[in-house]
């Protein structure tokens, strides 16, 4: 017995040696290091290009790089200088450039300090058009929770391309229609207590969201140049996301076989954190270099792609959900009585009623969609 004890802290203990944690030694190398996000495609304008500067591994804190002078430029000569709207973000003209299919483009950045950063020539490809998404219904087990994972598994199919190799790269952006478990009865404003015209004024958001996954392809080696059954992303029933109608649009870029490369590469990276086996994280060079130091490379990429768009809206599915519901408690009932402490700070403080008509003081999150970062204002393309 004591034999078999000692073998199996042997054991033990070989698992863990195994795992050597990784922490690379940049030395700063990618502090305050350029980085770019940003594309043009064949479709019309505006198109935007977000500047920022990188902070170190431990604590990550981009931060908007402004005062640039950038411009994207077209293989026969032709150009636009972009203007910063915002800090950080620069956007050309409805009006101005315009992606052709077959045309090059390339992206060149000033820095303030009199840095030159351009990448090189890029084809815009012909888009590969969207044939359908679609959903289906999903279970999958979960070690963390009591219960399976249910919710809504996204696929999607391609038409035939035109050329038998296509690079291709999907940028996911989601919508979703949500309510608080609350209306607003009352309002608490500079020290007054007034019922609260409209309570249902609060109650109901959109929510915007790119989603950070990365999906990629390419038809090489295919018998034909048509995707089908392309798991794009999973939505589960854990949050509000599906609670009312959902929307996914997909964009679908068609990009060249470099493009390709770096952004597949970003999803290999992102898929294997956390495994046992993983390789280490590594620097994914972009495409944007430092004409003065080739060396000295900008994190990021400048896209040019033929895009295909399509949107689905699904409504709620019926199914568990899980999600936390918000419950008026003993504290939230004494808050009232409170309120005359609170500060100008915290004003507006919204109240609510529950069936005695008894007054409380919930979260703000349970009361104001806006606090689960909603917007109030309809989408112009959303469909009821």
């Amino acid at each position: 017995m004591k034999i078999r004890h000692a073998l199996a802290l042997l054991l033990l203990l070989m698992q863990f040696s195994c795992v050597e944690k990784y922490w690379p030694e940049l030395g700063g190398k990618y502090d305050q290091a350029l980085v770019v996000d940003g594309m043009i495609t064949d479709k019309p304008g505006p198109y935007t290009v977000k500047l920022s500067l990188s902070s170190g591994v431990e604590f990550p804190k981009p931060k908007p790089y402004t005062g640039c002078a950038v411009s994207i430029i077209a293989g026969d000569g032709t150009s636009e200088l972009l203007t910063e709207n915002e800090p950080g973000v620069y956007t050309s003209s409805s009006q101005g450039i315009r992606g052709e299919i077959g045309q090059k483009y390339r992206i060149s950045i000033r820095t303030p300090d009199g840095q030159t950063y351009e990448s090189e020539f890029q084809e815009l490809k012909a888009p590969v058009e969207v044939a359908s998404v679609y959903h289906e219904v999903e279970y999958r087990p979960s070690d963390e929770l009591n219960h399976q994972l249910q919710g809504l598994q996204f696929y999607l199919d391609t038409k035939p391309a035109v050329r038998d190799t296509s690079y291709l790269l999907w940028k996911l952006e989601s919508t979703y229609k949500f309510q608080s478990d609350f209306l607003i009865r009352y309002v608490y404003d500079h020290r007054r207590l007034t019922v609260f015209p409209q309570p249902d004024s609060f109650y109901t958001c959109w929510r915007y969201d790119q989603l950070p996954d990365v999906y990629t392809f390419e038809t090489s080696g295919l018998t034909e140049p048509q995707l089908t059954r392309i798991p794009l992303h999973f939505v589960s029933t854990e949050g509000r996301e599906l609670s009312i109608r959902y929307s996914l649009l997909v964009k679908q870029l068609s990009i060249t076989k470099k493009a390709y490369t770096f952004w597949n590469n970003i999803r290999e990276q992102n898929e294997n954190q956390g495994a046992l086996y993983s390789k280490q994280p590594y620097q994914i060079r972009g495409n944007v270099i430092n004409t003065g130091n080739p060396d000295d490379a900008a994190m990021g990429y400048f896209l040019v792609a033929g895009i295909a768009e399509q949107r689905i809206f699904v409504d709620r599915p019926g199914l568990t959900f899980y999600y936390y519901r918000c419950v008026l408690t003993r504290r939230e009932y004494e808050a009232v009585g409170d309120l005359r402490w609170s500060s100008s700070s915290e004003w507006p403080i919204y109240l609510t009623t529950d069936n005695d008509g008894r007054m409380a003081v919930p979260d703000p999150r349970c009361i104001d969609c806006r606090e689960r970062g909603g917007k109030i204002e309809e989408p112009e393309y959303w469909e009821d």
